[in-house]
């Protein structure tokens, strides 16, 4: 029994050591393996998915370039700085950024689709999205920044299933391969790491149930 005991204290210790060794891997290689850049092909549209608006300076270009005729924004939960508010700053909603931005690059409102309300996660605009573009085969052009493009590709994948999706990350925003030497970076990694993890484990966030079909 001791012997028995003894070798699974061994074993136990082994995996421990292997999962230390393996996380630190992945972690300290986290600037390559969460970057995803296709290559931009034709589409049935460009979708921003929320979070820095220079998302929407990229998805202006795509779609000058003629790559899909229509730009798809969400609505994201709308949390502002109130204190800032309270002093007169500046507190536009997320997708009123996105669409400014789109305006000033020259992208006609007509081409812009702003979807869902109140969405907390990837998870719910993907439900959304799948709402609103109903069954189908179509290609997506997925506009994000380069450290969410693996775990939103992940998520989208299944929900939107049978569209093709082309993760195509903006160049305007700085996501260094050598993340621990660029702050901006070192907390992009520290966040989408722990999102992942999170996904595997958890449930994502959400304002509402479930949607169901």
């Amino acid at each position: 029994m001791k012997r028995f005991l003894a070798l699974a204290l061994q074993a136990l210790g082994a995996l421990t050591l292997i999962g230390l060794v393996a996380g630190t891997v992945l972690v300290l290689t986290a600037g390559f393996w969460l970057r995803m850049d296709d290559a931009p092909k034709p589409a049935e549209a460009i979708v921003i998915l929320a979070g820095d608006a220079r998302r929407a300076i990229h998805a202006a270009d795509l779609y000058h370039q003629g790559l899909a005729p229509v730009i798809y924004i969400s609505r994201p939960r709308y949390e502002p700085p109130q204190a800032l508010c309270d002093l007169g700053f500046d507190c536009p909603r997320q997708e009123d950024q996105m669409l400014r931005v789109l305006e000033l690059k020259g992208v006609p409102l007509t081409a812009v689709r702003v979807y869902g309300q109140d969405l907390m996660s990837t998870v719910e605009e993907g439900e959304q999205l799948q709402r609103e573009l109903g069954q189908g085969t179509g290609r997506l052009l997925i506009v994000t920044s380069a450290y969410h493009c693996r775990r939103a590709k992940l998520i989208l994948s299944g929900i939107l299933r049978g569209r093709e999706l082309i993760m195509t990350p903006t160049p305007y925003e700085r996501f260094d391969t050598k993340w621990w030497a660029h702050q901006g970076s070192s907390a992009a990694v520290v966040s989408e790491v722990a999102k992942f993890v999170f996904s595997f484990l958890g449930t994502p966030f959400r304002s509402r149930p479930a949607l169901t079909n």
